[in-house]
């Protein structure tokens, strides 16, 4: 409860005389407040400094790979008779695409039934086989002999067709088509032990039975005049690099490959534009402006006229780990320039020239690119432990594949018996039947066939100068397999034997630098440690021992990003230790204006106690006073007046 004092006793303005005394006691309060909200200014620039270096660091992320950015585009006079796509350094030039054929898929059809729910077609087994592939048994019973349930069964089956139920308009029929396209995805239908019209199901080129609607037939295209065919509409390899789908039977079109920089140089615009934002930040925050006398609330900040200078630095700077003798040794070099601000322009026809002349080089002044000397070593990528430099590879051992051979050739008149492979890979077993006087070539087709069929994508049979190859698609260790045959090895057979043959393949394995390494196939990691720690390489072929050299460079997203990573380290980056001194500041101004606070309180309560007595004792005083003058004044005024 405040207490207010008039002074009307005294004849003294108590209250304004309080209110002054607390004024005073407040003024090395407001002293404090001011410098508070000083710090307060100052940790928030820093704050709208750190965010800036933030966004800077993220917009960084698309120089990170620019090496892998595709440099090429495509384009086609037609896009109706087709359409491509087109991987890196995919070699420039144009191609005239004509005489396209599109790939089909087989399909046939049945005669008509009277209903696809009711009525029995017949009972026994359908025997369907895919091109040269293992047969798959349908058995249609009692419960299943309808149209509806013979489709059922066969698309249970999974037997590489798809069945359907069309009604014509006159009657039901049961249609089969390939799931594949492509001259080897024609398929067969017998039967065994038919009853009723189910022998009819049956189709086999030039037998009667069920009807061809559309045969199974390659994708064909006439590229410059050559004939290319493929099993799907899309066609990869034929012209390296690019991959195409074809659309329109009979179409031509003429397709362009052309050098392509437009993904490069909008990348490098985005860094330059998050840059310079930037650094007008750190200009803002660190001006002085004369005619106020008065600056940022950064200005003379070591740390950040310190950080301004470095990212200037790198960008005027040479490339770190830049090949020598490149005409692009510096982001100057390739159309980036620094103003008179502190800012960067860039002449993106200047940075269009140098990717067009030397890709690879000016790719590794933004990010980080490597280099190998020898043709059978590619340079797959690096860490963020990786340092600029050229390291020397040394390979103990070669990644290899996973691989089972006959032990005898196949005879060229086929082999003598009928005879059946098992091979098994992981928890996949696939069992091959082969037909009696079979040559290598129905071998291998066959092998090939029904492991696709079985989903054992990873093993591919082949001729190796007549003798059966088996062999893992890929290298490694983790490739195993094997494969056993009921027929003996010498018998005139596959050469594979009743023994079981099992493989496995091995991973590469050397030194970087003589640094440690892990191989997984042919991919080799270095594990240092080293400067070399975290760089990724591919070794291909099988040659082993000194395999030449590879270098690095450190692109300016290396050199800048570590920059801004160390700036912005919340535990001891500058930036942080700043806020934290700023903010332990503020807290230790806040705990003193609090007590002062409480200091001036407790006085002006005392004050107010203080005056309020003496303003008591003077009423006091006043009414005594005021008493003796009325008791003298009544006592003179009845005293007997002298006779």
């Amino acid at each position: 409860m405040s207490v207010s004092l008039s002074g009307l006793v005294s004849g003294i303005n108590v209250q304004q005389l309080i209110s002054n005394l607390s004024a005073a006691y407040q003024q090395p309060i407001m002293v404090l407040e001011s410098q508070q909200q000083s710090y307060q200014t100052t940790l928030s620039a820093w704050g709208t400094l750190q965010s800036s270096l933030s966004s800077l660091q993220s917009s960084m992320s698309s120089l990170q790979n620019l090496s892998s950015v595709n440099n090429r585009s495509v384009s086609l006079s037609n896009n109706n008779a087709a359409t491509a796509t087109v991987s890196a350094n995919a070699a420039t030039g144009s191609y005239s695409l004509s005489n396209i054929v599109l790939a089909q898929s087989q399909s046939i059809y049945s005669q008509d039934f009277s209903s696809a729910s009711s009525g029995a077609v017949g009972t026994g087994t359908l025997q369907i086989q895919v091109g040269s592939g293992a047969v798959t048994n349908v058995a249609i019973g009692s419960s299943n002999n309808t149209l509806d349930g013979i489709a059922s069964a066969i698309n249970t089956a999974n037997a590489g067709v798809n069945a359907a139920v069309v009604y014509d308009g006159t009657g039901y029929r049961l249609t089969l088509t390939g799931t594949g396209t492509g001259a080897s995805s024609a398929f067969s239908v017998t039967t065994s032990g038919a009853t009723g019209s189910l022998a009819n199901l049956s189709y086999s080129s030039g037998s009667s039975g069920m009807t061809l609607s559309q045969a199974a037939q390659n994708a064909g295209v006439s590229i410059n005049g050559l004939a290319v065919t493929s099993a799907s509409n899309t066609i990869s390899g034929a012209i390296p690099g690019v991959s195409l789908n074809l659309l329109q039977a009979s179409g031509s079109t003429t397709l362009q490959v052309s050098a392509s920089n437009s993904a490069f140089v909008g990348a490098v615009q985005s860094f330059t534009t998050a840059f310079n934002q930037t650094m007008g930040t750190i200009n803002q925050l660190t001006a002085y402006n004369a005619q106020a006398g008065s600056g940022g609330p950064l200005l003379g900040d070591a740390s950040v006229q310190g950080l301004r200078t470095q990212l200037l630095n790198l960008i005027s700077g040479q490339g770190v780990g830049v090949a020598s003798g490149s005409a692009y040794n510096s982001l100057g070099s390739v159309g980036l320039g620094l103003t008179s601000s502190g800012t960067i322009s860039l002449n993106t026809s200047t940075l269009s020239t140098a990717l067009n002349s030397d890709f690879n080089s000016v790719a590794g002044l933004f990010g980080q690119v490597g280099s190998t000397s020898n043709a059978n070593v590619q340079y797959v990528g690096a860490g963020s432990s990786t340092q600029a430099g050229t390291y020397a590879l040394n390979v103990s051992q070669a990644a290899t594949q996973a691989t089972v051979s006959g032990s005898a050739a196949v005879p060229t008149s086929g082999i003598a018996q009928s005879e059946s492979l098992t091979i098994s890979s992981g928890s996949s077993s696939v069992v091959v039947s082969l037909a009696s006087g079979s040559s290598l070539a129905t071998i291998v087709n066959t092998i090939n066939d029904t492991l696709q069929q079985s989903g054992v994508t990873g093993l591919t049979a082949s001729n190796q100068n007549g003798y059966l190859q088996i062999q893992s698609n890929t290298y490694g260790s983790a490739q195993s397999f094997s494969v056993v045959s009921n027929v003996a090895a010498g018998a005139s057979g596959t050469g594979i034997g009743t023994s079981s043959l099992a493989a496995s393949g091995t991973d590469v394995a050397g030194t970087v630098n003589a640094e440690t390494t892990s191989g997984v196939g042919q991919n080799l990691t270095v594990t240092g440690p080293g400067n070399a720690l975290g760089l990724q390489l591919q070794v291909t072929g099988s040659t082993t021992g000194n395999l030449g050299t590879v270098t690095v460079s450190q692109g300016l997203y290396q050199q800048m990003n570590s920059l801004l990573t160390q700036a912005l380290n919340s535990q001891n980056g500058f930036v942080a230790a700043a806020q934290n001194g700023i903010a332990s500041s503020i807290n230790g101004l806040s705990a003193q204006i609090t007590t002062l606070q409480q200091s001036a309180s407790n006085q002006t309560s005392l004050l107010t106690q203080q005056f309020a007595a003496m303003q008591s004792q003077l009423s006091q005083l006043q009414s005594i006073g005021q008493y003796l003058n009325a008791f003298y004044s009544t006592g003179s005024s009845s005293r007997p007046t002298s006779g």
